[in-house]
């Protein structure tokens, strides 16, 4: 079998293997769990391909570093908390919210074939793919190849910046120490990158993956290299848009917030108002 061959029975398999996971155990967050996975995964296997590309093999291994840096951040979050009861406990609240929007079993069993499933797992291959097919280009390397190198490396290292701030403010919010402080307990991250945009986290993932599909279409001028990004920025979208409902819903003053800090990911400047905002929680 080719890599890519083989890179497509994996994909298969995934599918499979979530679906029936989801079916049987009703725990539906398998596609969580080999989000961060997968993209290593097919760029380890096209890399036998392409050792002889360092193109290829600095590209791979910036992805292969996002996926290790995310399946840190997932774990730590619980996201692969195991049970040999239960199997998997740890699931996506989005999910329950979904179950609740589609009550009848069988709809939402299709709602987990179609979307959970294969939609999820085919667009984790599609915004993947461009690495295969900057793979195909061995031209020598230049200034351009290290400014999109340059610049992927950045976006993960903000996106790591966001995550462990993000991560602490919750350890904090929580803790003794931090019981009585205003601004912890909004109960939404004010802090660090997240002042400046309310999803620093989601805005660096993203521009990740339109870095790897800029890889490709600097040597294909195909606009189907942004494809999987695209439809990933979509996603993104919809999902930061049920995501500040629900936390809307919990935190009286994060309406107020969005009106005076700034856009879901674009840190924009709204400085006076946003430090307004924040010096009455001093």
């Amino acid at each position: 079998m080719t890599s890519l061959q083989i890179s497509l029975a994996i994909l298969l398999i995934s599918v499979l293997i979530a679906f029936f996971y989801g079916l049987l155990t009703r725990n539906y967050s398998t596609v969580d769990r080999l989000w961060s996975v997968l993209p290593a995964v097919y760029a380890l296997v096209w890399m036998r391909d392409f050792l002889d590309n360092p193109r290829y093999i600095i590209a791979a291994l910036l992805v292969v570093a996002w996926a290790v840096r995310l399946s840190i951040n997932f774990a730590r979050r619980g996201g692969y908390n195991f049970n040999w009861k239960k199997g998997f406990t740890g699931e996506d609240y989005r999910w329950e919210i979904m179950r609740k929007k589609i009550p009848s079993p069988f709809l939402f069993e299709l709602f987990n074939l179609a979307f959970i499933s294969i939609f999820q797992l085919v667009l984790i291959f599609a915004f993947t793919f461009p690495l295969y097919t900057l793979g195909q280009f061995n031209a020598p390397l230049s200034w351009v190849d290290f400014l999109l190198f340059a610049l992927h490396a950045l976006f993960l290292l903000l996106e790591t910046i966001a995550d462990n701030q993000q991560f602490r403010f919750y350890q904090e919010r929580n803790s003794q120490e931090f019981k009585k402080s205003p601004r912890h307990q909004l109960g939404f991250n004010t802090f660090g990158l997240w002042k400046y945009s309310r999803h620093p986290n989601y805005a660096c993932e993203m521009a990740q993956w339109v870095i790897v599909g800029l890889y490709a279409y600097r040597f294909t001028g195909e606009a189907s290299s942004f494809l999987g990004s695209a439809v990933l920025i979509l996603l993104f979208v919809g999902s930061t848009t049920l995501a500040e409902n629900i936390t809307m819903g919990k935190y009286s003053r994060y309406n107020e917030w969005r009106k005076v800090s700034v856009p879901y990911y674009i840190p924009l400047v709204k400085r006076k108002k946003r430090n307004d905002f924040l010096d009455s929680y001093k």
